[in-house]
């Protein structure tokens, strides 16, 4: 009787334990359901961060795990290839190898970080962090640089851009042995951010800086010291120049202008040039000087020798033949007055090939020191013509300039300023050039003469004329490279 109440008291306080005594009840656990788009993934508090087949960052919402629910998509810039998790950061990295840093807030939208730990919050596409390629440029004029960033991209003013040229060239492929086109990647200038308006950015190349649509940028972590007086030669080969310069004759109503006209080739360690500098033209009478030549020169960045040769011609008129001096080469025709005596008119003149010699010291879109001297080989080496300019930058798109020379029968002096137009020193740069001075020109004729006849000879001789044109010139000239 005693067991059966003992087993009957046993059993009752079992029924009465408490609910924390009885066994667990294991529930069971729900698979995660991955989108069908979603290539990889990490698992970041209650959000999958994934990839898809294009490329694009996706986050879902997996509180139910088996429904998750997409809270974001992004295009990063690149293609990403992989994700990598550290301490809560998202590492996406691009199938360019550039690696951009995540934080994920509670709507899932991506947070970019940047190395030295600043953030970038928006509600939109996420900023870059300063690897990799941020976006493309649009435009380059006037010495600024217009950028369009990729929907992920964020800069600032004061951050500074690497700009790489996507030009095409041909580069040995070590797996095939052959040689096939790849864009270059080179670094061609490093510019400042000064301005930014939602997706696009304006920075200021600095003389001597390349870009062109088209080429991309990344962040850089330095600023490039460039010094403007000594920057280094642009991409360009090709360079044609015009300068017109207008004579306004004082005391007489003819004018005239001694013209320059130049193109040249840049090779990659030469320089050659043909020019036509100056040409002598007075109006209403004829071309008094010619001097048309080539040089081939070595050639650098900081300086450049060069020798050549071409033909050279100046012709003046005078009131005798005491104007020529023929011990220098130089030859003369005299006309004879309408009564056969004496002479009315005498034409100089000096021609023949010529041996030039060209010397630039500095940078050519820098501080520079240039000079050409023209001899002409008459009878012997005669002086021609000698030229020297001098250029000295002020700001990125303008340089101060002064220049002197002359001939036998010409002179000038001028000096004004460059403007560049377009670009800074590179391919496309467009420089005016606009200046005052004055220049004077001995003509082929002479006229207004004066004839005094000698009667107890029955000669003549001219005893005055006027073969001279001088006076202030307006100088106005046009630079373009390719």
């Amino acid at each position: 009787m005693r067991q059966q109440f003992f087993v009957l008291s046993l059993f009752a306080t079992l029924l009465a334990a408490p609910a924390w005594a009885q066994a667990p009840v294991v529930p069971a656990v729900v698979e995660l359901a991955v989108p069908a788009d979603v290539v990889t993934y990490r698992i970041v508090g209650a959000l999958l961060v994934g990839t898809t087949r294009s490329g694009k960052l996706v986050t879902y919402d997996i509180a139910n795990r088996a429904a998750p629910m997409r809270k974001s998509e992004t295009d990063v810039g690149s293609p990403v290839a992989e994700l990598r998790l550290a301490d809560g950061v998202v590492l996406a990295v691009g199938k360019d190898n550039t690696i951009r840093a995540f934080l994920f807030g509670d709507d899932g939208a991506p947070i970019a970080l940047r190395w030295g730990g600043s953030t970038a919050q928006g509600t939109g596409p996420a900023a870059t962090p300063r690897k990799g390629t941020l976006g493309k440029v649009l435009e380059a004029k006037r010495g600024n640089l217009l950028v369009e960033l990729d929907e992920a991209a964020s800069v600032v003013p004061g951050d500074v851009l690497l700009v790489r040229s996507r030009g095409k060239e041909l580069k040995l492929n070590p797996f095939t042995g052959l040689e096939e086109e790849t864009a270059t990647n080179a670094p061609t200038a490093v510019v400042e951010v000064i301005r930014v308006e939602g997706t696009r950015v304006v920075a200021e190349l600095n003389r001597g800086d390349v870009a062109v649509a088209g080429d991309t940028v990344e962040l850089n972590e330095h600023r490039r010291e460039v010094s403007r007086a000594f920057p280094s030669r642009g991409d360009y080969q090709h360079w044609f120049r015009a300068t017109l310069r207008p004579m306004a004759n004082i005391g007489t109503i003819d004018i005239a202008s001694l013209t320059d006209l130049a193109w040249g080739y840049y090779g990659k360690w030469y320089h050659f040039q043909v020019r036509l500098a100056p040409l002598g033209l007075s109006v209403p009478h004829a071309v008094d000087v010619v001097n048309a030549h080539a040089i081939f020169s070595w050639s650098s960045d900081f300086a450049e020798f060069g020798l050549g040769g071409g033909y050279f011609r100046e012709s003046w008129g005078g009131a005798s033949s005491y104007s020529c001096d023929t011990s220098l080469g130089m030859t003369y025709d005299a006309v004879p007055n309408v009564n056969g005596y004496g002479t009315q008119q005498v034409t100089c003149s000096k021609a023949g090939p010529s041996f030039v010699q060209y010397l630039r010291l500095g940078a050519v879109d820098g501080v520079n020191l240039r000079f050409t001297n023209t001899t002409v080989i008459s009878g012997g080496f005669r002086f021609g013509f000698f030229e020297g300019n001098l250029d000295i930058p002020i700001t990125r798109t303008l340089n101060l300039y002064g220049l002197g020379g002359g001939s036998t029968s010409t002179a000038i002096g001028e000096f004004g300023v460059r403007t560049y137009l377009h670009g800074v020193g590179g391919h496309q740069t467009i420089v005016l050039t606009t200046g005052v001075g004055y220049s004077g020109l001995l003509t082929s004729s002479t006229y207004e003469t004066t004839i005094q006849n000698v009667y107890d000879t029955g000669s003549s001789s001219v005893i005055g004329g006027n073969n001279k044109l001088g006076g202030p010139h307006f100088a106005v000239g046009v630079e373009y490279r390719l």
